[in-house]
């Protein structure tokens, strides 16, 4: 992923699927992953961060977090990336296949 130009954190992901609420930095690529404002918060100020405690009260806090939980737990587990990995191997090996022939 460092490749394409990000490289998410694995507690970005322990976190969401816990539950928690996260307030993150921005960084290209976040939106692949989550929806801001809805999954997670964007601070890109001290006083964003501020505002998202003082302004979110728990029960919104409670329900984006399992917002992001949904979000990890229909796209991202282990699961989930077992059948990338099996996808892409599958995809090599057809290609080395076709390569044979």
């Amino acid at each position: 992923m460092i490749e394409v130009g990000y490289s998410p954190s694995v507690r970005l992901f322990e976190a969401a699927a816990c539950g928690t609420v996260i307030i993150s930095d921005p960084w290209p690529g976040l939106e692949s992953i989550f929806v801001p404002n809805e999954e997670l918060l964007v601070a890109r100020t001290p006083q964003d961060v501020l505002t998202y405690l003082h302004e979110f009260d728990e029960e919104e806090r409670q329900r984006m977090g399992q917002r992001a939980r949904a979000t990890i737990m229909r796209k991202h587990t282990a699961t989930h990336r077992a059948i990338e990995l099996e996808r892409y191997a599958d995809q090599l090996t057809n290609r080395v296949k076709q390569l044979q022939v």
